[in-house]
């Protein structure tokens, strides 16, 4: 059983806390693109065409992309344009944009899983856009969106660790740097298992605790 030193708890402590702020800002980038991508790609207004086949477009692009070479991209284009952002800002933007085009295609799906008789329906009854959105999609959509979403979020927890690549100490690396100090691998790793479990675990529950609260709904 080895006895980590306030180094070593130091260290895993602060890349469990960047793990987080990679995955929780990457998140939140990643949900306030998808609804933007997602507004634009079920706009039926004429002049709103361009956008909405630039949209899909990018959605569908992005999502073909691995995400090293996304970070890469994003790394090596802010420093060309003399950018001096950090490589944590780089990987929570690159983060930011693969999340958005996988989000948007489960918030598209789950918007066209909403029976057409509902949302013509709304419109009878001569319901605001908001109002639609609110009592009607919204609801209706979130039983679709929220479980593949969730299990996204969950596995892109995981995905992190490439951050890495561009000098990022989050969880892996942090592993990676005790290991080579000298601390049996195995053991190591297995720390670094269990927090990244301690992160993903909750937001596993959040998502069966939603599941449950729209299902009552």
């Amino acid at each position: 059983m080895i006895a980590f030193s306030h180094y070593d708890i130091a260290l895993l402590l602060q890349a469990m806390g960047r793990t987080v702020e990679l995955s929780l800002g990457g998140g939140l980038l990643g949900i306030a693109g998808a609804i933007i991508l997602t507004a634009l790609r079920l706009s039926d207004l004429r002049y709103m065409f361009p956008l909405r086949m630039l949209a899909v477009l990018y959605v569908q692009t992005i999502r073909r992309i691995p995400f090293i070479v996304t970070l890469y991209i994003v790394f090596f284009c802010a420093g060309m344009m003399g950018v001096d952002v950090s490589a944590t800002v780089v990987a929570i933007g690159s983060i930011g944009l693969i999340a958005a085009a996988y989000l948007c295609e489960i918030l598209h799906g789950g918007v066209k899983t909403v029976p057409v008789e509902q949302v013509e329906a709304a419109l009878v009854l001569n319901l605001p856009l908001w109002a639609r959105w609110r009592y009607v999609i919204g609801p209706q959509a979130m039983s679709a969106v929220v479980p593949p979403a969730v299990g996204y979020l969950v596995l892109f927890i995981k995905d992190t660790a490439l951050a890495s690549q561009i000098g990022v100490v989050e969880l892996s690396q942090a592993g990676v740097i005790l290991s080579n100090r000298g601390l049996p691998s195995a053991q190591v790793f297995c720390v670094v298992l269990l927090l990244y479990f301690a992160i993903s675990y909750p937001l596993t529950c959040l998502s069966r605790l939603l599941e449950k609260r729209i299902a009552v709904h």
